[in-house]
Protein backbone atom coordinates (compact mmCIF):
# COMPACT_ATOMS: atom_id res chain seq x y z
CA UNK A 1 0.00 0.00 0.00
CA UNK A 2 2.73 2.33 0.83
CA UNK A 3 4.74 1.34 -2.27
CA UNK A 4 4.64 4.65 -4.19
CA UNK A 5 4.73 6.68 -0.72
CA UNK A 6 7.21 8.99 0.04
CA UNK A 7 7.43 8.28 3.49
CA UNK A 8 10.47 10.08 5.47
CA UNK A 9 13.06 7.27 7.15
CA UNK A 10 12.83 8.50 10.50
CA UNK A 11 8.76 7.71 10.61
CA UNK A 12 9.89 3.66 10.64
CA UNK A 13 11.74 4.32 13.59
CA UNK A 14 9.05 6.28 15.29
CA UNK A 15 6.54 3.37 14.09
CA UNK A 16 8.30 1.11 16.36
CA UNK A 17 8.53 3.71 19.10
CA UNK A 18 4.90 3.72 19.01
CA UNK A 19 4.79 0.10 19.21
CA UNK A 20 6.90 0.16 22.75
CA UNK A 21 5.15 2.87 23.97
CA UNK A 22 2.21 0.91 23.20
CA UNK A 23 3.54 -1.68 25.82
CA UNK A 24 4.28 0.19 28.39
CA UNK A 25 0.64 1.80 28.43
CA UNK A 26 -0.67 -1.49 28.48
CA UNK A 27 1.69 -2.29 31.47
CA UNK A 28 0.38 1.20 33.14
CA UNK A 29 -2.88 -0.06 33.00
CA UNK A 30 -2.84 -3.12 34.89
CA UNK A 31 -0.76 -0.98 37.64
CA UNK A 32 -4.06 1.11 37.41
CA UNK A 33 -5.85 -2.03 38.31
CA UNK A 34 -4.25 -3.14 41.08
CA UNK A 35 -6.00 -1.63 44.87
CA UNK A 36 -4.70 1.24 45.85
CA UNK A 37 -3.51 -0.38 49.62
CA UNK A 38 -1.23 -2.76 47.28
CA UNK A 39 0.20 0.07 45.17
CA UNK A 40 0.97 1.86 48.01
CA UNK A 41 3.42 -1.09 49.66
CA UNK A 42 4.85 -1.45 46.67
CA UNK A 43 5.93 2.18 46.58
CA UNK A 44 7.19 2.19 50.40
CA UNK A 45 9.48 -1.18 49.23
CA UNK A 46 10.52 0.87 46.80
CA UNK A 47 11.27 3.40 49.01
CA UNK A 48 13.21 0.92 51.48
CA UNK A 49 15.61 -0.21 49.27
CA UNK A 50 16.86 3.43 48.22
CA UNK A 51 18.13 4.12 51.98
CA UNK A 52 14.87 5.37 53.22
CA UNK A 53 13.76 3.16 55.91
CA UNK A 54 10.49 4.07 58.36
CA UNK A 55 11.53 5.72 61.28
CA UNK A 56 12.97 3.44 63.93
CA UNK A 57 11.05 3.20 67.63
CA UNK A 58 12.96 5.90 69.87
CA UNK A 59 13.53 8.71 67.74
CA UNK A 60 12.46 12.07 68.64
CA UNK A 61 9.15 13.17 68.02
CA UNK A 62 10.44 16.03 65.92
CA UNK A 63 12.72 14.00 63.95
CA UNK A 64 10.15 10.98 63.26
CA UNK A 65 7.35 13.91 62.25
CA UNK A 66 10.49 15.22 60.03
CA UNK A 67 10.77 11.93 58.04
CA UNK A 68 7.23 11.03 57.95
CA UNK A 69 6.90 14.52 56.47
CA UNK A 70 9.27 13.35 53.77
CA UNK A 71 8.09 10.03 52.93
CA UNK A 72 4.42 11.57 52.18
CA UNK A 73 6.10 13.85 49.65
CA UNK A 74 7.85 10.85 48.25
CA UNK A 75 4.24 8.97 48.08
CA UNK A 76 2.72 12.13 46.42
CA UNK A 77 5.86 12.40 43.66
CA UNK A 78 4.85 8.48 43.01
CA UNK A 79 1.21 8.94 42.76
CA UNK A 80 2.13 12.07 40.90
CA UNK A 81 3.93 9.80 38.44
CA UNK A 82 1.75 7.10 38.20
CA UNK A 83 -0.81 9.92 36.97
CA UNK A 84 1.24 10.67 34.14
CA UNK A 85 2.28 7.66 32.93
CA UNK A 86 -1.79 6.72 32.91
CA UNK A 87 -2.09 10.14 30.80
CA UNK A 88 1.17 9.14 28.33
CA UNK A 89 -0.36 5.53 27.61
CA UNK A 90 -4.04 7.15 27.55
CA UNK A 91 -2.24 9.34 24.29
CA UNK A 92 -0.33 6.45 23.01
CA UNK A 93 -3.65 4.39 22.80
CA UNK A 94 -5.33 7.52 21.14
CA UNK A 95 -2.40 7.57 18.89
CA UNK A 96 -2.19 4.15 18.00
CA UNK A 97 -5.52 3.91 16.98
CA UNK A 98 -5.15 7.14 14.43
CA UNK A 99 -2.36 5.88 13.22
CA UNK A 100 -3.88 2.15 12.19
CA UNK A 101 -6.95 4.96 10.77
CA UNK A 102 -4.46 6.40 8.45
CA UNK A 103 -2.56 4.04 7.29
CA UNK A 104 -5.80 2.41 5.75
CA UNK A 105 -5.83 5.80 3.64
CA UNK A 106 -2.21 6.21 2.44
CA UNK A 107 -2.16 9.32 4.11
CA UNK A 108 1.63 10.44 4.46
CA UNK A 109 0.71 13.96 5.97
CA UNK A 110 -1.52 12.73 8.17
CA UNK A 111 1.30 9.90 9.41
CA UNK A 112 3.63 12.40 9.78
CA UNK A 113 1.40 14.62 11.90
CA UNK A 114 0.81 11.50 14.10
CA UNK A 115 4.59 10.57 14.67
CA UNK A 116 4.76 14.26 15.92
CA UNK A 117 2.42 14.10 18.57
CA UNK A 118 3.76 10.74 19.28
CA UNK A 119 7.05 12.63 19.64
CA UNK A 120 5.50 15.61 21.54
CA UNK A 121 3.88 12.94 24.05
CA UNK A 122 7.14 11.45 24.56
CA UNK A 123 9.42 14.77 24.92
CA UNK A 124 6.32 15.60 27.93
CA UNK A 125 6.57 12.33 29.74
CA UNK A 126 10.11 12.34 29.34
CA UNK A 127 10.13 16.24 31.13
CA UNK A 128 7.77 15.23 33.87
CA UNK A 129 10.05 12.24 34.90
CA UNK A 130 13.05 14.11 34.61
CA UNK A 131 11.43 16.42 37.45
CA UNK A 132 10.18 14.09 39.42
CA UNK A 133 13.45 12.08 39.49
CA UNK A 134 15.23 15.18 40.73
CA UNK A 135 12.77 15.77 43.60
CA UNK A 136 13.10 11.98 44.66
CA UNK A 137 16.59 12.44 44.71
CA UNK A 138 16.36 15.07 46.66
CA UNK A 139 14.11 13.54 48.94
CA UNK A 140 16.26 10.72 48.76
CA UNK A 141 19.09 12.88 50.09
CA UNK A 142 16.85 14.15 53.28
CA UNK A 143 16.17 11.23 54.56
CA UNK A 144 19.19 9.82 54.34
CA UNK A 145 20.37 12.95 56.68
CA UNK A 146 17.73 12.33 58.94
CA UNK A 147 19.03 8.70 58.85
CA UNK A 148 22.32 9.57 60.22
CA UNK A 149 20.99 12.52 62.52
CA UNK A 150 19.27 9.48 64.28
CA UNK A 151 22.26 7.64 64.58
CA UNK A 152 24.60 10.31 65.56
CA UNK A 153 25.39 11.96 68.89
CA UNK A 154 24.45 15.67 68.50
CA UNK A 155 27.28 16.56 71.68
CA UNK A 156 30.19 14.62 70.71
CA UNK A 157 29.36 13.69 66.87
CA UNK A 158 29.81 9.97 67.67
CA UNK A 159 27.40 7.22 67.14
CA UNK A 160 25.10 6.73 69.86
CA UNK A 161 23.50 4.43 72.00
CA UNK A 162 21.36 2.97 68.69
CA UNK A 163 24.47 1.82 66.99
CA UNK A 164 25.80 0.43 69.89
CA UNK A 165 22.95 -1.95 70.62
CA UNK A 166 23.16 -2.63 66.65
CA UNK A 167 26.79 -3.78 66.13
CA UNK A 168 26.71 -5.39 69.43
CA UNK A 169 24.49 -7.47 68.00
CA UNK A 170 25.78 -7.88 64.62
CA UNK A 171 29.70 -8.89 66.40
CA UNK A 172 27.61 -11.52 68.65
CA UNK A 173 25.84 -12.74 65.74
CA UNK A 174 29.39 -13.08 63.64
CA UNK A 175 30.61 -14.41 66.27
CA UNK A 176 27.79 -17.44 66.78
CA UNK A 177 27.84 -18.05 63.11
CA UNK A 178 31.30 -17.64 62.00
CA UNK A 179 33.21 -17.70 65.24
CA UNK A 180 34.97 -14.34 64.44
CA UNK A 181 36.44 -12.78 67.74
CA UNK A 182 35.34 -9.58 69.42
CA UNK A 183 36.16 -7.41 71.68
CA UNK A 184 34.50 -4.52 74.09
CA UNK A 185 35.48 -1.63 76.14
CA UNK A 186 33.24 0.57 78.60
CA UNK A 187 34.67 3.69 79.36
CA UNK A 188 33.36 6.00 81.93
CA UNK A 189 35.34 9.58 83.14
CA UNK A 190 35.76 9.54 86.82
CA UNK A 191 34.60 11.75 89.22
CA UNK A 192 32.15 13.58 86.49
CA UNK A 193 29.46 14.93 88.35
CA UNK A 194 32.20 16.66 90.36
CA UNK A 195 33.43 18.23 87.73
CA UNK A 196 30.26 19.32 86.32
CA UNK A 197 29.03 20.99 89.82
CA UNK A 198 32.18 22.64 90.05
CA UNK A 199 33.04 23.60 86.42
CA UNK A 200 29.43 24.08 85.05
CA UNK A 201 27.15 22.36 82.44
CA UNK A 202 28.90 24.01 80.01
CA UNK A 203 32.45 22.90 81.30
CA UNK A 204 31.16 19.10 81.09
CA UNK A 205 30.06 19.24 77.49
CA UNK A 206 33.56 20.86 76.92
CA UNK A 207 35.07 17.49 78.44
CA UNK A 208 32.77 15.31 76.75
CA UNK A 209 33.47 16.38 73.51
CA UNK A 210 37.21 16.31 74.32
CA UNK A 211 37.59 12.97 75.70
CA UNK A 212 35.59 11.64 72.91
CA UNK A 213 37.69 13.38 70.67
CA UNK A 214 40.69 11.57 72.24
CA UNK A 215 39.30 8.06 72.33
CA UNK A 216 38.57 8.18 68.51
CA UNK A 217 41.77 9.67 67.89
CA UNK A 218 43.13 6.51 70.09
CA UNK A 219 41.63 3.88 68.65
CA UNK A 220 41.18 4.58 64.90
CA UNK A 221 44.25 2.81 63.34
CA UNK A 222 43.18 -0.41 65.47
CA UNK A 223 39.58 -0.33 63.99
CA UNK A 224 37.45 0.43 67.00
CA UNK A 225 33.86 1.73 66.72
CA UNK A 226 33.69 4.37 69.15
CA UNK A 227 30.35 5.19 70.47
CA UNK A 228 28.64 7.69 72.92
CA UNK A 229 26.91 5.13 75.00
CA UNK A 230 25.06 7.62 77.41
CA UNK A 231 25.94 10.67 80.17
CA UNK A 232 29.73 10.04 80.55
CA UNK A 233 29.78 6.93 79.29
CA UNK A 234 31.83 5.55 75.53
CA UNK A 235 31.95 1.89 74.28
CA UNK A 236 34.47 1.32 72.13
CA UNK A 237 33.44 -2.42 69.80
CA UNK A 238 36.48 -3.86 68.17
CA UNK A 239 35.94 -6.37 65.54
CA UNK A 240 38.18 -9.45 64.84
CA UNK A 241 39.92 -8.33 68.23
CA UNK A 242 40.95 -10.26 70.72
CA UNK A 243 41.79 -9.80 74.62
CA UNK A 244 45.28 -9.06 74.48
CA UNK A 245 44.60 -6.95 71.55
CA UNK A 246 41.75 -5.12 73.43
CA UNK A 247 44.04 -4.54 76.86
CA UNK A 248 46.52 -2.80 74.61
CA UNK A 249 43.84 -0.24 73.63
CA UNK A 250 42.22 0.04 76.97
CA UNK A 251 46.11 1.57 78.12
CA UNK A 252 46.18 3.28 75.13
CA UNK A 253 43.09 5.25 75.90
CA UNK A 254 43.78 5.34 79.50
CA UNK A 255 46.93 7.04 78.65
CA UNK A 256 45.59 9.05 76.31
CA UNK A 257 42.75 10.47 78.62
CA UNK A 258 44.93 11.10 81.49
CA UNK A 259 47.31 12.74 79.51
CA UNK A 260 44.82 15.32 77.81
CA UNK A 261 43.86 18.49 79.39
CA UNK A 262 39.80 19.89 78.96
CA UNK A 263 40.62 23.51 77.64
CA UNK A 264 37.29 25.45 79.68
CA UNK A 265 38.13 29.24 78.56
CA UNK A 266 40.42 30.93 81.59
CA UNK A 267 41.24 27.40 82.59
CA UNK A 268 42.04 24.17 81.62
CA UNK A 269 41.59 21.02 83.65
CA UNK A 270 42.52 17.49 83.92
CA UNK A 271 40.32 14.41 84.00
CA UNK A 272 41.24 10.73 84.47
CA UNK A 273 38.55 7.61 83.38
CA UNK A 274 38.03 3.94 84.29
CA UNK A 275 37.96 1.04 81.77
CA UNK A 276 36.49 -2.59 81.51
CA UNK A 277 37.31 -4.79 79.06
CA UNK A 278 35.46 -8.06 77.88
CA UNK A 279 36.20 -10.50 74.90
CA UNK A 280 33.48 -12.10 73.11
CA UNK A 281 33.19 -15.63 75.22
CA UNK A 282 30.55 -18.13 75.03
CA UNK A 283 28.07 -15.84 76.37
CA UNK A 284 24.62 -16.72 75.79
CA UNK A 285 23.28 -13.21 74.78
CA UNK A 286 25.09 -9.90 74.07
CA UNK A 287 23.91 -8.51 77.51
CA UNK A 288 25.74 -11.31 79.11
CA UNK A 289 29.06 -9.61 77.35
CA UNK A 290 28.03 -6.14 78.11
CA UNK A 291 27.48 -7.15 81.86
CA UNK A 292 30.92 -8.41 81.82
CA UNK A 293 32.57 -5.43 80.25
CA UNK A 294 30.65 -3.25 83.11
CA UNK A 295 31.71 -5.90 86.00
CA UNK A 296 35.36 -5.17 84.57
CA UNK A 297 34.55 -0.81 84.79
CA UNK A 298 33.35 -0.76 88.24
CA UNK A 299 36.53 -3.10 89.32
CA UNK A 300 38.49 -0.73 87.80
CA UNK A 301 36.76 2.09 89.86
CA UNK A 302 36.87 -0.06 93.20
CA UNK A 303 40.36 -0.60 92.84
CA UNK A 304 40.98 3.46 92.66
CA UNK A 305 39.90 4.97 89.03
CA UNK A 306 42.22 6.11 86.41
CA UNK A 307 43.12 2.75 85.23
CA UNK A 308 41.33 -0.39 83.09
CA UNK A 309 40.44 -3.94 84.19
CA UNK A 310 39.15 -6.84 82.19
CA UNK A 311 36.82 -10.29 82.56
CA UNK A 312 37.82 -13.21 81.64
CA UNK A 313 34.08 -15.01 82.72
CA UNK A 314 35.82 -15.73 86.07
CA UNK A 315 36.91 -12.30 87.68
CA UNK A 316 38.39 -9.53 86.82
CA UNK A 317 41.94 -8.73 86.67
CA UNK A 318 44.15 -5.29 86.51
CA UNK A 319 46.01 -4.28 83.06
CA UNK A 320 49.01 -3.10 84.93
CA UNK A 321 49.99 0.09 82.98
CA UNK A 322 53.51 -0.85 83.21
CA UNK A 323 53.28 -3.90 80.58
CA UNK A 324 52.62 -1.49 77.71
CA UNK A 325 54.54 1.59 78.29
CA UNK A 326 55.21 1.24 74.85
CA UNK A 327 52.46 2.82 73.63
CA UNK A 328 52.98 6.24 75.16
CA UNK A 329 54.03 9.33 73.18
CA UNK A 330 57.92 9.22 72.10
CA UNK A 331 60.40 12.11 73.77
CA UNK A 332 58.12 15.74 73.07
CA UNK A 333 61.39 17.45 71.40
CA UNK A 334 61.75 14.10 68.67
CA UNK A 335 58.07 13.05 68.52
CA UNK A 336 57.20 14.31 64.87
CA UNK A 337 60.20 12.35 63.70
CA UNK A 338 59.89 9.34 65.98
CA UNK A 339 56.41 8.86 64.79
CA UNK A 340 57.30 9.43 61.41
CA UNK A 341 59.51 6.51 61.48
CA UNK A 342 57.15 4.39 63.20
CA UNK A 343 54.91 4.61 60.56
CA UNK A 344 57.23 3.64 57.66
CA UNK A 345 58.28 0.70 60.04
CA UNK A 346 54.31 -0.43 60.46
CA UNK A 347 53.77 -0.18 56.75
CA UNK A 348 56.33 -2.19 55.93
CA UNK A 349 55.18 -5.05 58.77
CA UNK A 350 51.78 -5.07 57.21
CA UNK A 351 52.97 -5.27 54.12
CA UNK A 352 55.68 -7.88 54.83
CA UNK A 353 52.39 -9.39 56.56
CA UNK A 354 50.34 -9.47 53.87
CA UNK A 355 53.29 -11.98 52.24
CA UNK A 356 53.48 -13.89 55.01
CA UNK A 357 49.46 -15.10 55.10
CA UNK A 358 50.03 -15.53 51.78
CA UNK A 359 52.60 -17.48 51.57
CA UNK A 360 53.12 -19.13 54.92
CA UNK A 361 56.52 -18.26 55.32
CA UNK A 362 57.79 -16.81 58.55
CA UNK A 363 58.98 -13.67 59.96
CA UNK A 364 60.95 -12.73 62.46
CA UNK A 365 60.64 -9.27 64.52
CA UNK A 366 63.37 -7.78 66.69
CA UNK A 367 62.85 -5.14 69.19
CA UNK A 368 66.11 -3.64 70.55
CA UNK A 369 66.40 -1.16 73.45
CA UNK A 370 70.12 0.33 74.91
CA UNK A 371 70.79 -0.31 78.06
CA UNK A 372 71.44 2.58 80.37
CA UNK A 373 75.32 3.33 80.57
CA UNK A 374 77.00 4.49 83.87
CA UNK A 375 75.62 7.29 85.26
CA UNK A 376 79.20 8.31 86.17
CA UNK A 377 79.92 9.23 82.25
CA UNK A 378 76.51 9.32 80.75
CA UNK A 379 77.19 13.40 80.56
CA UNK A 380 79.95 12.74 78.21
CA UNK A 381 78.87 10.51 76.20
CA UNK A 382 76.70 12.14 72.83
CA UNK A 383 73.27 10.06 73.05
CA UNK A 384 73.49 10.10 69.15
CA UNK A 385 76.72 9.03 68.60
CA UNK A 386 75.51 5.81 71.02
CA UNK A 387 72.31 5.00 68.66
CA UNK A 388 75.05 5.43 65.08
CA UNK A 389 76.87 2.92 66.73
CA UNK A 390 73.98 0.48 67.91
CA UNK A 391 72.51 0.71 64.36
CA UNK A 392 75.81 0.10 62.57
CA UNK A 393 76.20 -2.83 64.98
CA UNK A 394 72.77 -4.38 64.42
CA UNK A 395 72.59 -3.64 60.36
CA UNK A 396 76.24 -5.49 60.59
CA UNK A 397 74.24 -8.94 61.41
CA UNK A 398 71.06 -8.06 59.24
CA UNK A 399 70.36 -9.07 55.59
CA UNK A 400 70.02 -6.97 53.06
CA UNK A 401 66.00 -7.82 52.56
CA UNK A 402 66.14 -7.11 56.68
CA UNK A 403 64.68 -3.91 57.72
CA UNK A 404 66.04 -1.72 60.89
CA UNK A 405 64.63 1.35 62.14
CA UNK A 406 65.11 3.60 65.60
CA UNK A 407 61.75 3.81 66.51
CA UNK A 408 61.91 5.94 69.71
CA UNK A 409 64.40 7.05 72.11
CA UNK A 410 67.49 4.13 72.08
CA UNK A 411 64.66 1.55 70.93
CA UNK A 412 65.33 -0.27 67.59
CA UNK A 413 63.11 -2.47 65.54
CA UNK A 414 64.17 -4.94 62.93
CA UNK A 415 62.06 -6.70 61.20
CA UNK A 416 63.41 -10.23 59.43
CA UNK A 417 61.28 -11.87 56.33
CA UNK A 418 61.69 -16.03 55.76
CA UNK A 419 63.16 -15.88 59.99
CA UNK A 420 61.71 -17.61 62.23
CA UNK A 421 61.79 -16.68 66.16
CA UNK A 422 65.19 -19.16 66.84
CA UNK A 423 66.37 -17.70 63.95
CA UNK A 424 65.52 -14.05 64.68
CA UNK A 425 67.17 -14.72 68.62
CA UNK A 426 70.36 -15.97 67.24
CA UNK A 427 70.62 -12.89 64.95
CA UNK A 428 69.69 -10.93 67.98
CA UNK A 429 72.36 -12.78 70.03
CA UNK A 430 74.85 -12.07 67.47
CA UNK A 431 74.03 -8.43 67.67
CA UNK A 432 74.01 -8.03 71.61
CA UNK A 433 77.37 -9.21 71.21
CA UNK A 434 78.71 -6.39 68.94
CA UNK A 435 76.99 -4.11 70.31
CA UNK A 436 79.19 -5.23 73.73
CA UNK A 437 82.12 -4.49 71.92
CA UNK A 438 81.67 -0.49 71.41
CA UNK A 439 83.44 1.81 73.47
CA UNK A 440 83.37 5.04 74.21
CA UNK A 441 86.11 7.71 75.23
CA UNK A 442 85.48 9.72 78.32
CA UNK A 443 87.70 11.71 80.83
CA UNK A 444 86.93 9.01 83.29
CA UNK A 445 87.77 6.09 81.02
CA UNK A 446 85.57 3.60 78.36
CA UNK A 447 81.89 3.46 78.29
CA UNK A 448 80.46 0.46 77.03
CA UNK A 449 77.17 -0.21 75.98
CA UNK A 450 74.82 -3.43 75.77
CA UNK A 451 71.66 -4.14 74.27
CA UNK A 452 68.39 -5.99 75.47
CA UNK A 453 66.19 -7.36 72.88
CA UNK A 454 62.36 -8.80 72.33
CA UNK A 455 62.27 -11.14 69.99
CA UNK A 456 59.41 -12.87 68.20
CA UNK A 457 57.64 -14.52 65.26
CA UNK A 458 54.37 -13.58 63.32
CA UNK A 459 51.02 -15.67 63.92
CA UNK A 460 48.00 -16.28 62.06
CA UNK A 461 45.48 -13.30 62.89
CA UNK A 462 48.62 -10.74 63.34
CA UNK A 463 48.96 -7.38 62.01
CA UNK A 464 51.28 -4.52 62.24
CA UNK A 465 50.31 -2.96 65.26
CA UNK A 466 49.68 -6.48 67.21
CA UNK A 467 52.96 -7.80 66.43
CA UNK A 468 55.33 -5.20 67.37
CA UNK A 469 52.99 -4.90 70.28
CA UNK A 470 54.03 -8.16 71.32
CA UNK A 471 57.87 -7.73 70.69
CA UNK A 472 57.81 -4.42 72.70
CA UNK A 473 55.14 -5.92 75.38
CA UNK A 474 57.97 -9.13 76.12
CA UNK A 475 61.45 -6.35 75.98
CA UNK A 476 59.49 -3.95 78.61
CA UNK A 477 58.04 -6.33 80.90
CA UNK A 478 61.91 -8.58 80.58
CA UNK A 479 63.65 -4.78 81.09
CA UNK A 480 63.61 -4.96 85.13
CA UNK A 481 65.43 -8.71 85.00
CA UNK A 482 68.62 -6.70 83.95
CA UNK A 483 70.39 -5.74 80.45
CA UNK A 484 72.91 -7.26 78.04
CA UNK A 485 70.25 -10.10 77.13
CA UNK A 486 67.96 -11.74 74.48
CA UNK A 487 64.59 -12.81 75.24
CA UNK A 488 62.15 -14.93 73.14
CA UNK A 489 58.91 -15.57 72.83
CA UNK A 490 56.45 -17.95 70.48
CA UNK A 491 53.09 -16.83 72.29
CA UNK A 492 51.33 -13.92 73.63
CA UNK A 493 50.61 -16.36 76.57
CA UNK A 494 54.61 -16.63 77.17
CA UNK A 495 55.25 -12.86 77.16
CA UNK A 496 54.99 -13.17 81.23
CA UNK A 497 57.68 -16.04 81.20
CA UNK A 498 59.92 -15.41 77.98
CA UNK A 499 62.87 -17.57 77.17
CA UNK A 500 66.21 -15.83 78.10
CA UNK A 501 69.43 -16.11 76.01
CA UNK A 502 72.54 -14.70 74.96
CA UNK A 503 75.08 -14.04 78.27
CA UNK A 504 73.50 -17.24 80.22
CA UNK A 505 72.34 -20.58 79.26
CA UNK A 506 68.60 -20.28 78.17
CA UNK A 507 66.21 -20.78 80.47
CA UNK A 508 62.67 -22.15 79.47
CA UNK A 509 59.45 -20.57 80.59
Amino acid sequence: MFANLEMPEFTLFHLLQCCLFFGIGFLASLWFQLPRGIKRKLVEEDATTHDAPPPAPGEPPELEETINCVVDRVQGLADGMLTDVHQHSESVAQINSDLVTISSMADVEGVARVISRLMEANRHLDSRLNVAEAKLLEQSQQLRSHRVEARTDALTGLPNRRVFDEELQRLFDERRIFKKPASLIMIDIDHFKDFNDRYGHQAGDTCLKAVGGVIREAVQPMGGIVVRYGGEEFAILFPNTEIFEAKIAAQRVNYKIDRMSVDCGKASHSVTASLGVAELFQDIKPEDWLGRADRALYDAKRRGRNRACWNDSHGCHEIAKDLYVTLCDPAEEDAATSLVRREEFLRDVDRRLAMFHRKKQPIGMIMASIDPIDPAVQDEVDPREIEDAVQAALQDVLRDMDHVCLLAENQFGALLPTASVVEAALVADRAREGVSQLRFETSQGVAHATLTCGVTEAKEGDDAFRLVARAESCLRHVGKAGGNAVYMVREECEWETPQRLGGDAVIAP
